[in-house]
């Protein structure tokens, strides 16, 4: 079966695994979702994925298992990429038109145009507004429709290596995808999980993954920056697992028992079961060996405070969501205390899907069908022009 009307596909690279999810827009801003699909696969670090000639292997199995649970067929893809593969640029920009104009699309996209940058072996992959004035100084979100005879507008603008690109490219034209868009998972995700009114300052998104971290500040409908580091909570389960000498699988169960507030005795034990044996750990044995770790990305997460702080003083909230380190007790509160900031855990602002884990996959399947939704709009109004 083919897609319906606005329904979409889109893939998140993620640090440990390939996500899928085919799905469409419900009542109330929701999702609709149609199928999933996922697969595991070694990840990257330092900007370079460590197996990359199974990349088609993985994606395709991911896909697939979309397809089957959906009923449908995959042949355009959103594709989100983690930030240890962009840069992020900002500048202002600037139009002026003979009197006052009501912005169209066309205008826009000629205002936007100016904020393009060619940047040898780099790619633009979007371009997006940190804020926009008008006539009188108003700030306004979205500029479309606005009657105005001058912008002035803070742009944000993401960029990939070409050959990061070209490499993607050339994987999903195996795989027999038509079309592709590429798009910032970090954009995405603090866009969606933080409501328009909370972006109408900086405010600081943290997602800690599996084996990489970002940190992005957002203001407007962009990013004023975008940082990443190969840390996660797969760091401190492969801790756990070296210096106790227990299996991953025991680690990642531990990891999940750990309750980082207590102030253990040498009496205290947590009970790890697997298929042949239940083991005792030392609570206070365990819990150092996951703080020594969480102070590694605590002071990652302070350099990139410390950078942007250089620029503004402004008070800024910051957010932690992803699954690294917001389903162990006690981390968030830690790592608020290193930094001598609050920190406020964020997920998607949905019902039954209010994970953190869920805030990059589903911040660019919002994206996503946001973007076809603008789609369809133009396309009707150029219909009716005719």
């Amino acid at each position: 079966m083919k897609f319906s009307k606005n329904v979409v596909s889109v893939l998140e690279i993620g640090s440990s695994k390939i996500n899928v999810v085919i799905g469409s827009r419900g009542v109330n801003s929701t999702f609709n979702i149609k199928g999933t699909g996922e697969a595991p696969y070694s990840g990257f670090g330092n900007g370079e994925f460590f197996e990359p000639n199974k990349l088609k292997t993985v994606f395709a199995k991911a896909i697939n298992s979309a397809e089957e649970s959906s009923l449908m067929s995959v042949s355009e893809l959103y594709v989100g990429i983690p930030a240890e593969f962009l840069r992020c640029v900002c500048q202002t920009i600037s139009s002026s038109f003979e009197g006052k104009k009501r912005l169209n699309e066309d205008m826009v996209a000629y205002h936007y145009d100016k904020a393009y940058q060619e940047f040898e072996g780099e790619t633009l992959i979007s371009t997006s507004s940190i804020y926009n004035i008008i006539d009188d100084g108003k700030r306004v979100m979205d500029i479309l429709g606005e009657k105005t005879s001058k912008i002035t507008s803070m742009v944000s603008s993401i960029y990939a290596k070409t050959t990061f690109i070209e490499m993607l490219n050339n994987l999903f034209k195996e795989l027999g995808i038509n079309k592709v868009t590429y798009v910032s998972s970090s954009l995405c995700e603090a866009t969606f999980i933080l409501s328009e009114e909370q972006r109408t300052t900086a405010s600081m998104v943290i997602d800690v993954g599996y084996m990489s971290s970002s940190v992005c500040i957002v203001k407007g409908n962009g990013l004023l920056t975008l940082n990443s580091f190969s840390l996660g909570g797969g760091h401190i389960m492969g801790d756990l697992a070296q210096c106790l000498k227990i299996s991953y699988s025991q680690a990642e169960a531990l990891k999940r028992k750990i309750v980082l507030s207590l102030s253990p005795s040498a009496s205290d034990f947590y009970d790890i079961s697997d298929s042949t044996q239940t083991k005792q750990v030392p609570v206070k044995m365990a819990n150092e060996i996951a703080l020594a770790r969480i102070e590694m990305i605590a002071r990652c997460i302070n350099e990139c405070i410390q950078v942007y702080l250089k620029e503004s003083s402004d008070y800024l909230p910051i957010y932690l969501t992803g699954g690294g380190l917001n389903y162990m007790k006690g981390a968030k509160d830690y790592v608020s205390k290193l930094l001598g900031r609050n920190i406020e855990e964020a997920a998607p602002p949905l019902p039954d899907l209010n994970k953190p884990h869920y805030s990059s996959l589903l911040g660019v399947l919002n994206y996503a069908l946001k973007q076809e939704e603008k789609n369809n709009i133009g396309f009707l109004a150029k219909l009716f022009k005719k």
